[in-house]
């Protein structure tokens, strides 16, 4: 393999690489978001729950649809801390 070969396949290994940074940050939010639902979040916390919401639902769109994976990961973090903070306003769920 060439010189300029390795440095493509390096390159590629990166992107794959940080796309499924993106991916796996998604998905957490995601099943973070299932979490405060079922928690209750959405009566107890709902301003928290939205946000939550809504910042996956961008961060989904800027994954597949805008192609920016670092503002995906970004808005994917922010719907982490919302519904986390939905679930905690929520009391965690039911005991």
């Amino acid at each position: 393999m060439g010189k300029l070969s390795c440095k493509w396949v390096v390159a590629l290994a990166w992107v794959a690489l940080f796309a499924g940074c993106t991916a796996n940050t998604i998905g957490s939010a995601r099943a973070s978001l299932d979490r405060a639902k079922a928690a209750g979040a959405e009566a107890k916390a709902p301003m928290e729950y939205y946000m939550a919401e809504e910042y996956l639902v961008q961060a989904e769109k800027e994954q597949v649809g805008d192609g920016d994976r670092k503002q995906g990961r970004i808005y994917a973090e922010k719907s982490l801390n919302y519904s986390a903070e939905a679930i905690r306003k929520a009391g965690g769920g039911a005991k």
